[in-house]
């Protein structure tokens, strides 16, 4: 199957009010002993796959902020990559974007380095809702993004956005949807904001500053997202992921169906084989301990049971499933002694879990609550 790639990109020239994804202020010293560590890990981390392993399915640059990138540096460093893995025919290679920080002459560039899917963080038309999220990017920098990214042949792109937003009502939403639409991208990533722990957000929660709407009115949003993209040739097969036939993220496929993945960049993941590691979280303990030539990984000590639960937990949040043979095939064992049995029988009797065939998956009516259910039927 190849190899998925993921590059953690971890500067920012904002911090946004919600996002608890590991990042620094961006400075350009920063940015240039990033690049060199990144180099350097990049030689270390092939000591942990298999010579035969080395053909890239999928590379994902994410953040952070990929796009404020100086550009010398990333075509450096893909040469190295390139030097080191085969690039498979049809590479799906992401790149996150803020709307703010891209103009055509960079989208150029982006390509001619073989970027073929940006991600551009809209999250919102409405400029209200954006100052909440602490995004820097205005209504016209998100149009502006997406027209330039078609005229630079960018033939398939996605957007980010974000419901249940503090005060966030039926027409607020309505009219995101439209916008969105209109763009046209191939795929569309629509987050429930969620209070992440140790953010801006979670303060003003806390305090009683704003209050988020209830989880009946984030019910009906979820479904009124739903059955808009549908109409319009927009299929679900993630619990948030929307996109046209065929243009589903194959990167993030790979995580959800427990395929091997590279990760690359402070706080960046890796699953090679059975073996889960991750760096540490921490950009400058990251490049001083790649300058002694050494991994700064921190090792998943976790039993196989909690790795069991992670891919029940992710195949279930697709709408294919969680492959019964699959998961015999990792671990020895069929999929029903590793959950509630008595809980996975009230679901299928409730409607809410479909069991038939190779997949165990959600109903339409069980996607809907699919937290929920994930957490009742684990052990």
């Amino acid at each position: 199957m190849g190899l998925s790639l993921y590059i953690h990109f971890p500067l920012c020239s904002n911090l946004c009010s919600y996002c608890d994804f590991y990042k620094e202020i961006y400075e350009p010293e920063l940015e240039k002993r990033y690049f060199r560590a990144l180099k350097q890990e990049l030689l270390l981390a092939l000591d942990t796959l298999e010579s035969d392993n080395r053909i890239l399915e999928t590379i994902y640059i994410g953040g952070g902020t990929p796009s404020l990138v100086t550009l010398p540096y990333l075509e450096q460093f893909l040469s190295a990559l390139r030097e080191e893995f085969s690039f498979s025919d049809e590479v799906e290679f992401s790149f996150e974007i803020n709307p703010d920080s891209i103009d055509s002459d960079r989208l150029l560039r982006l390509r001619g380095l073989g970027i073929n899917r940006p991600i551009f963080g809209i999250q919102s038309f409405n400029s209200r809702h954006l100052k909440l999220l602490n995004r820097k990017h205005s209504l016209s920098d998100s149009f502006r993004a997406v027209y330039l990214a078609r005229a630079t042949g960018f033939a398939n792109f996605g957007i980010d956005m974000i419901f249940g937003m503090p005060r966030q009502t039926a027409r607020h939403l309505s009219d995101d949807l439209d916008q969105v639409i209109n763009l046209a991208p191939s795929h569309i990533s629509y987050y429930q904001l969620t209070v992440e722990e140790n953010t801006v957000l979670a303060r003003k929660v806390a305090s009683g500053m704003i209050k988020l709407p209830g989880s009946d009115l984030s019910a009906a949003m979820y479904r009124a997202i739903n059955e808009e993209f549908r109409k319009h040739q927009y299929f679900r097969y993630e619990v948030s992921s929307f996109a046209h036939p065929g243009f589903e993220c194959r990167h993030n496929l790979r995580y959800w169906e427990g395929g091997d993945f590279l990760g690359l960049g402070p706080s960046a993941h890796s699953f090679i084989g059975t073996r889960r590691f991750a760096n540490v979280a921490d950009l400058h303990k990251y490049i001083d301990t790649l300058s002694e030539k050494r991994r700064p990984l921190l090792y998943d000590t976790d039993e196989v049971g909690a790795r069991m639960t992670e891919i029940i937990m992710l195949g279930l949040r697709t709408t294919r499933g969680l492959s019964r043979q699959a998961f015999r095939r990792r671990f020895g064992i069929p999929v029903e002694q590793s959950v509630n049995r008595e809980m996975l029988d009230l679901l299928v009797h409730k409607g809410m879990i479909d069991p038939g065939g190779d997949h165990i998956r959600l109903s339409e009516s069980g996607l809907l609550v699919a937290d929920d259910i994930i957490r009742r039927l684990i052990k």
